[in-house]
């Protein structure tokens, strides 16, 4: 039989209510067992009643009971709303330990509903990621997941593939030759609609993933250029330490900000010069230039109130040929020179002229951070945010683009029939169909307690 588990689905600490979840086959019967004598529960009715501890009270507490499979794991369930006191909930965890439950495993409830065909894995991690979710979009992110858009448009691939392999293996199977032959026509069609939706759907990881996890911006230039002033201008308050003397900042400094509902990262690093002062600044530019190549964003700032160094310019086209999203920010229009004259050539990349002193430009600079990151969700909203997900279209667009290419050489059904199983099975393994075991624990590992 499996085993009765239990968790905390609150926070740690003290708080007006906790919530403590139990969910097995002998939910209802440890319920009983510690509940005052002659309490009814009645599924999805709420109950107010008291929990004994021996003779004593512990606590007086609404105590729900759900029913399996309407549960949220599809087993019995019973969740109790206790008074927040650390003691109540942890001694309400021993009593129930006791009585045979066991402690839940990080993720473990989110599992067994995954087991219990309450939700797939597209919608389970939504589910993990609405509880992160840290600003608007990666809300709507994980909604798109967690309610089954994201599981909808993949299951329509996978029928769309069925069909069409089905088509295929039974004509393989037809040795008197008696069906007629699929024309190149019937085949791709499906084909050429399952990997446009594939394809729309792996162009919004890169986007998603920003919105998720955050876009990593670097912000690199020479020794007193101003970084550490646009730092301390984009966040708002005096985040690093800033000084007429060049070389003041001697290590990378990490800060997070919301711009327009995005999570931007910011970096700011140690000025980069040819010859360090000493060796503390030499480890400095060495992790200056490490977080260039780490960031997913680059903001180059140069000294507007005089012609840039040859080094400044070497950097530059080492910022360039990282071939990242870029932006120049000239820096110091507050002393700006008239004859400024220097152009910085060619390349993807934006210009914003501001001035960390008055604040001119600041808001500009905001805006171009996250101008490309916008209206590139598919349609719904519907955005690939996580990487497993991402590598598994990729891998079922790849299968099918190869039966597209052995189309136009009539290499035969058998071929169109393996590649097409193999994205079937891509897609399958994204859906957690065939997922291993082993997979299956890392991910939902990764979930919070009482989740």
């Amino acid at each position: 039989m499996q085993t009765t588990i239990c968790a905390p689905v609150t926070g740690e600490g003290k708080c007006a209510v906790s919530v403590i979840r139990l969910s097995g086959p002998q939910a209802l019967e440890f319920t009983r067992r510690i509940a005052a004598p002659g309490m009814l529960f009645t599924p999805r009715k709420q109950v107010f009643c008291a929990l004994m501890d021996g003779e004593n009270v512990l606590d007086k507490a609404l105590v729900t009971y759900f029913k399996a499979p309407n549960s949220f794991t599809g087993e019995d369930v019973v969740e109790f709303s206790v008074h927040g006191s650390p003691y109540i909930r942890g001694r309400l965890l021993e009593i129930l330990c006791r009585l045979g439950a066991v402690p839940a495993r990080r993720g473990e409830f989110s599992y067994r509903a995954f087991l219990n065909g309450k939700m797939d894995l597209v919608e389970a991690q939504g589910l993990c990621d609405l509880i992160s979710a840290g600003n608007k979009e990666a809300h709507t992110i994980a909604m798109s997941s967690l309610d089954g858009r994201l599981s909808a448009r993949l299951e329509g691939v996978k029928k769309t593939l069925t069909d069409l392999l089905a088509q295929i293996e039974v004509r393989l199977d037809d040795v008197d030759e008696e069906m007629t032959p699929l024309t190149d026509e019937q085949i791709s069609a499906p084909l050429n609609q399952a990997i446009l939706t594939l394809s729309k759907l792996a162009d919004t990881f890169s986007v998603g993933k920003f919105i998720k996890e955050g876009l990593k911006v670097a912000i690199v230039g020479a020794p007193n250029a101003g970084k550490s002033s646009l730092l301390n201008a984009l966040v708002g308050f005096d985040r690093a330490i800033v000084s007429a003397a060049s070389g003041t900042t001697r290590d990378t400094i990490e800060e997070a900000l919301d711009v327009n509902g995005r999570k931007i990262i910011l970096t700011d690093t140690a000025g980069i010069r040819d010859h360090a002062l000493d060796p503390a600044e030499q480890e400095g530019m060495k992790r200056s230039i490490k977080a260039l190549k780490a960031a997913d964003a680059v903001i180059m700032v140069m000294d507007a109130s005089r012609e840039p160094t040859p080094q400044e310019r070497s950097l530059w086209q080492d910022v360039l040929a990282e071939k990242k999203r870029t932006l120049l920010a000239l820096n110091k229009q507050d002393a700006c020179r008239q004859n400024f004259t220097w152009n910085p050539g060619e390349g993807n990349y934006s210009v914003v002229r501001l001035s960390c002193k008055t604040g001119e430009g600041v808001d500009e600079l905001k805006k171009a951070l996250t101008q490309d990151l916008t209206a590139a969700a598919a349609e719904d909203g519907v955005m690939l945010s996580n990487l497993r997900q991402y590598e598994a279209v990729l891998r079922a667009q790849t299968e099918l683009e190869m039966v597209s290419r052995r189309l136009t050489h009539g290499a035969g059904g058998e071929i169109y029939a393996e590649h097409i199983r193999a994205a079937l099975l891509s897609l399958k393994d994204l859906i957690g169909e065939v997922t291993p075991d082993d997979v299956l624990d890392v991910i939902f590992s990764s979930f919070c307690m009482g989740k």
